[in-house]
């Protein structure tokens, strides 16, 4: 479960600064529009990789306490 929640995390932050480098150079390639938009994807990808981790704990916390071992 860790690994799964670590590879989703990278994955989120990755791709969103991916998309925003692709989108920024199909906009404006002369500019520094790329490099712009991969910061707000890094950050937009850390921040739903911060969420997503909360909410699988969460998730994960409650179903340990309803189970029965």
């Amino acid at each position: 479960m860790n690994y799964m929640l670590i590879m989703q995390f990278i994955f989120s932050v990755l791709g969103l600064a991916l998309l925003g480098y692709y989108i920024g150079t199909k906009v404006n390639p002369d500019s520094n529009l790329p490099t712009l938009l991969t910061a707000i994807g890094t950050a937009l990808g850390v921040f739903v990789g911060f969420v997503t981790l909360v909410k699988m704990i969460k998730s994960e916390e409650r179903y340990e306490r309803t189970s029965r071992h």
